[in-house]
C-alpha cells in the first residue's frame, strides 16, 4: 500500500453567504451571549466584542476571551467556506 501526499498551494479563504447583523443578533441569543445592535454595529458581551460591516466585509473586534471565541465560531458557521 502507497501513500501519496499532495501539497496544495495555500489561498485566501473565500466565506460564501450575506450576512444580517439582525439575524446574528437572534443566534447570538439562542446561544446565550447577549447583544446589542447600534449605530450599524453588533454590541456583545457587555461591549466588549463588536462585528460591523467595513467595506463589504465583516469585521469582529474585542478582547480575546472564551466568549470572543464563541462569537467568532457562531459567527463561521454561517458561512460555506472555500
Amino acid at each position: 500500500m502507497y501513500a501519496v501526499i499532495f501539497q496544495v498551494p495555500e489561498h485566501q479563504a473565500i466565506f460564501i453567504n450575506e450576512l444580517k447583523l439582525s439575524d446574528f443578533k437572534q443566534i447570538l441569543n439562542k446561544n446565550n451571549i447577549p447583544s446589542e445592535l447600534s449605530d450599524g454595529a453588533l454590541w456583545c458581551c457587555n461591549d466588549t466584542t463588536v462585528i460591523r460591516r467595513q467595506a463589504g466585509k465583516i469585521v469582529i473586534e474585542g478582547c480575546l476571551s472564551e466568549e470572543y471565541y464563541k462569537i467568532r465560531e457562531l459567527l463561521y458557521e454561517q458561512f460555506a467556506i472555500i
